[in-house]
Parts: structure tokens; C-alpha cells; sequence
């Protein structure tokens, strides 16, 4: 009697012929995904926020305080969830494997914009002079002692900070200003404010009075 081919399963063929079973595909766990899709987002949103606040310069403190910032954080961020996703969509790697190459691609990404900041950002930022001088230079402010054209000068007052701060002042042009008159901080020069008459700005600017 003929053997029929059609009655041997197909999987009982292959083992017989020494073909390998195929493995079933091992999916990662759901909320892989939307993890590395939110730190994404996060990582954009810090990246927006950097760019426009820039790197503040007056809140540094130390080297990690230097370095570990918006920036930094923003990258690393990006690079998470960018590496992490399509390993999570298109792999069958397991969750742990995942998260360390997604943590690796990080901390490379946060290692290299430590690099940027530190051999470009930092040095370019200290190499900005201001001038402290002209740190007020538009302030608006009131004589409360009239200023005379002798080098004694009188006394300005003006509000900067939430404080009202007291000064030694001059006329810009040397005349004589009276006291309640509002006047425009030029500069503050050795602890004297050097200012003009806000009449004369005004008049200049041809502001409506």
C-alpha cells in the first residue's frame, strides 16, 4: 500500500527531515512603548525650553551644576525614548536589554553635550564682557536732594529689584536739576548715577506727555 504524504502532519515532516521549529515571536511588555515615548516628549519639551532660555550663566555654582542642566537633560531625554522605541516596536529584545541600550545612547548623547557646553558654550559665554556701569542705564528715578553744578552733586532714588536704593548723583549735561524732578540713569559710575532729565527724553523721543 502507497504512503500517503497528505496523513504526516507537517510538523512531524519537519522534525523528520531536520528542519528547525520556528520560535514564536516574544513581544515586549506594553508599557515599554509609551515609556520611551513620554521621556521623547520630555526630552523635546527641555530641549524647546533650553533653547529659548539658553544657558544661565548667573545660577552656576560648581561643575555639575555647570553641566547637569537643560541642555544635557533634553538630549539624554530624546535619546532614550528615540533609541528605545523602535528596539521596543521592531525587536524581540526583552525589557532589560532595551532600557540598558536606550540608557547607553543616553548617557553618550548626555556625555557629548557635556562636551559641547564645556568646549564651546562656557568659554564663548565668559569671554562676554558687560559692563557694569550701564546696568541701569534707561532706570528711571526721582532727585529726592537737588544736584547742584558743584562736584557735590544731590541724591537720586529709584526702585530696582522690589528695593528702593538711594545714590549720589550728577547732571549728565552738568546743570542744575531741583529736587521731584524725574530724571534717567545714564550710568552709575564709582557709586555716583550720572543722569538727564526725563523731560529731555521725552522731548527727544517726541513721547506724547
Amino acid at each position: 500500500m502507497a504512503r500517503d504524504d497528505r496523513l504526516v502532519p507537517r510538523q512531524s515532516r519537519d522534525t523528520a527531515l531536520g528542519v528547525p521549529r520556528r520560535s514564536q515571536t516574544t513581544l515586549n511588555p506594553p508599557p515599554v512603548r509609551p515609556l520611551f515615548l513620554a521621556v521623547f516628549i520630555v526630552g523635546l519639551v527641555l530641549g524647546v525650553v533650553s533653547m529659548i532660555g539658553g544657558i544661565d550663566q548667573n545660577h552656576r555654582r560648581g561643575a555639575w551644576v555647570k553641566y547637569v542642566n537643560l541642555p544635557t537633560a533634553g538630549v539624554a531625554a530624546a535619546l532614550f525614548g528615540v533609541v528605545g522605541y523602535p528596539l521596543a516596536t521592531y525587536t524581540n529584545l526583552g525589557t532589560a536589554p532595551i532600557l540598558a541600550i536606550a540608557g547607553i545612547a543616553a548617557a553618550a548623547g548626555a556625555a557629548a553635550t557635556v562636551g559641547v557646553i564645556a568646549g564651546w558654550a562656557v568659554p564663548s559665554s565668559r569671554r562676554e564682557s558687560v559692563d557694569e556701569r550701564y546696568l541701569l542705564q534707561g532706570h528711571l528715578a526721582k532727585v529726592v536732594r537737588a544736584i547742584r553744578t558743584d562736584e557735590e552733586g544731590g541724591e537720586i532714588s529709584y526702585e530696582h529689584d522690589g528695593a528702593r536704593h538711594t545714590v549720589m548723583a550728577r547732571s549728565l549735561d552738568g546743570k542744575a536739576i531741583s529736587a521731584g524732578v524725574d530724571v534717567v540713569i545714564e550710568r552709575i559710575e564709582n557709586a555716583i548715577a550720572y543722569v538727564e532729565l526725563w523731560s529731555t527724553i521725552e522731548r527727544e523721543l517726541k513721547l506724547p506727555s
